[in-house]
């Protein structure tokens, strides 16, 4: 293994321990020898590792050693991580970054709506008009949020907002479900009547109601994801005892 590869998995496996708080903020991490030691490696190696931590800033390198930064301090790459910790991810972890994405998605649509081109804009009432289709499936509509979150972040023009939607992409993958509705609920025909809204407010350039609409499919992608992973334990037991 090339020391690159052991200074991630070091990094990786102390992380880890932070984020689940095997360590408090202000512990210090355990020593480079004790690390080397343990992980068979050189004290340089450890020492790139204790680099990642603090380039992601869930740790401080100081004399004496690294200690655990505050959380609220680290970048916003430690989200992902925050998520991958379990299968499913923490339900309120997870819901919690569902409810930052859906301020971001409510910001980007009422610039995306005011400031698209005429491509943009076509490309994106394409991708609604997609997502209004009975027969179109919950992977399908997951993908065309994916979709849709990018093109108003580049209709938008705001290079702030486009490095913030790269940080949030790391929680793409916990949404994949989000195009999922039970069959008969309610929230497919409010999913449905809140498509066609956005329609016209893309259409209109109306900033405002871009905004408040796609907030409010936010909220239901939001509900849904819930749903979902509080069912998705049970699911796996099943299929794990029809395996067996």
């Amino acid at each position: 293994m090339s020391s690159t590869s052991q200074d991630h998995t070091i990094a990786a496996s102390l992380r880890d321990d932070i984020l689940r708080g095997q360590y408090r903020e202000g512990e210090r991490l355990p020593s480079e020898r004790d690390l080397a030691r343990r992980f068979g490696v050189h004290r340089s190696t450890v020492r790139e590792a204790f680099k990642r931590l603090e380039q992601l800033g869930v740790a401080t390198i100081q004399r004496g050693g690294a200690r655990v930064a505050p959380l609220e301090e680290a970048s916003l790459d430690v989200v992902g991580h925050l998520l991958a910790l379990d299968d499913p991810p923490d339900p309120e972890i997870l819901d919690q970054a569902m409810e930052a994405t859906s301020a971001f998605r409510a910001i980007v649509a009422r610039l995306a709506a005011e400031r698209a081109n005429a491509t943009q804009r076509a490309r994106m009432l394409e991708i609604l008009r997609e997502m209004t289709q009975p027969e179109l499936d919950g992977e399908r509509r997951a993908a065309l949020v994916g979709e849709l979150g990018d093109c108003f972040v580049e209709a938008s023009g705001n290079k702030i907002l486009a490095l913030m939607s790269r940080g949030l992409r790391s929680q793409r993958e916990d949404t994949r479900n989000a195009g999922h509705v039970l069959p008969g609920s309610p929230d497919k025909e409010l999913l449905q009547a809140s498509l066609a809204r956005l329609i016209e407010a893309i259409e209109q350039a109306d900033g405002v109601a871009a905004s408040e609409t796609a907030y409010r499919i936010s909220c239901l992608i939001r509900k849904n994801v819930r749903a979902y992973h509080s069912t998705a334990p049970d699911h796996r037991r099943l299929a794990s005892g029809a395996s067996s």
